[in-house]
């Protein structure tokens, strides 16, 4: 009996022991601060506008600056390098000292390059319009033959002076617009992230034509195709630019067969005028068989072999 009440006063003491542990461990805690010092607040360097920044801009030094904000007020996205930041495009508006996020940055459009130049050859640019060549079918990754063609006189030459290149840009041109500005446009348009409907099919009815008076619109007209070539045939392709013109025509990738250069057919005007004469029979020369001579022979016995000898004319 003494035994239980023991273990009982034991087991009450160390409740409240427990119990007054737990309220001084709260209460120094919720401690107030001393008089005159403001809680410390933890700050982190971020990227923010300088200014006000419209949408497509390309970031510069002068665009953006570091400052120092609570962490609470950081969002889990931002930016906190200025290199990182540098010349990418800004996919919507940033008010000024606004934090600069990852998820309104694209990277510039010479990170987005969908091509890289072969070590040891060249990139050369060929415009040529939709109608000639292969400029209106061709895709990167193509191989082409190149064919310059040039009038000397009344005649037009024309000759292979680039074979199998590898294409690795086919786009529409348009005549005042940079491909930079056009990788621009393309990622600002993706950025949208629009699907318009399909359109319903409706019967074939004469198109004219519903732009707005006033509104001036660029239509493409040539096809801007960069092809991988070799620094002769790069100086080859000059030369024919210079002399005449450059056309594209595709070529299979299997196809390693080195067709020779050619020629267009001459427009001969003085020869066909001429009366044509009537070609010669060439009789061959007679020639005079020769009789031929007998053949001499000798027999020769060697005991019970015999053997036939030839002697000389």
């Amino acid at each position: 009996m003494l035994q239980r009440r023991a273990l009982l006063v034991a087991t009450i003491v160390c409740l409240f022991l427990a119990l007054a542990i737990t309220w001084w461990v709260i209460r120094r805690n919720q401690a107030p601060q001393p008089i005159g010092q403001a809680p410390e607040v933890r700050k982190v360097s971020v990227l923010v506008a300088a200014k006000d920044l419209p949408k497509g801009v390309r970031i510069s030094d002068a665009d953006v600056k570091l400052v120092e904000l609570p962490e609470e007020q950081v969002p889990k996205d931002a930016v906190t390098n200025i290199e990182t930041a540098k010349n990418s495009i800004l996919l919507q508006e940033i008010p000024k000292d606004s934090p600069i996020k990852f998820s309104v940055l694209m990277p510039p459009p010479e990170q987005l390059r969908e091509f890289r130049v072969p070590i040891g050859l060249r990139g050369f640019v060929l415009y040529q319009p939709f109608t000639e060549g292969a400029a209106d079918i061709l895709l990167p990754g193509d191989l082409v033959d190149v064919i310059a063609t040039r009038r000397v006189g009344e005649t037009i030459v024309a000759e292979t002076v680039v074979r199998r290149a590898q294409v690795l840009v086919a786009e529409n041109y348009m005549p005042g617009i940079s491909r930079e500005e056009m990788v621009r446009r393309r990622i600002l348009e993706k950025a949208e992230q629009k699907t318009p409907a399909p359109p319903e099919p409706q019967p074939m009815q004469p198109q004219q034509a519903t732009q707005p008076v006033g509104e001036t619109r660029t239509v493409p007209t040539m096809r801007r195709i960069v092809l991988a070539v070799t620094p002769a045939e790069a100086v080859r392709l000059a030369r024919a630019i210079e002399e005449g013109r450059a056309l594209t025509v595709l070529r299979n990738e299997r196809d390693y067969f080195l067709t020779p250069p050619f020629r267009s057919p001459e427009r001969l005007v003085e020869r066909e005028a001429r009366p044509q004469e009537p070609p010669r029979q060439v009789v061959p020369p007679a020639t005079t068989a020769q009789p031929m001579r007998p053949v001499r022979t000798v027999t020769v016995y060697r005991g019970t072999e015999r053997e036939m000898v030839i002697v000389g004319r």
